[in-house]
């Protein structure tokens, strides 16, 4: 893997398997953050909703 700065972008290269799935979805969650016009109260907001609404659909797999 090669990364590079060009004209004020960092330019990341690398061989089509040598790719690494988490490392993808962490530079998409970077560029859809950073188009976010959401507040840091709203995203925690949402975050505790989405845990919130996980734990009900999960909960009697882990509690019997």
């Amino acid at each position: 893997m090669k990364a590079t700065l060009r004209n004020n972008k960092i330019v990341v290269e690398f061989e089509i398997g040598d790719y690494d799935k988490d490392l993808m979805d962490f530079l998409e969650l970077l560029e859809i953050s950073n188009k976010s016009q959401a507040t840091e109260e709203e995203i925690e907001n949402l975050s505790e909703e989405i845990k919130r609404d996980w734990w009900n659909r999960n909960k009697e797999r882990f509690i019997k």
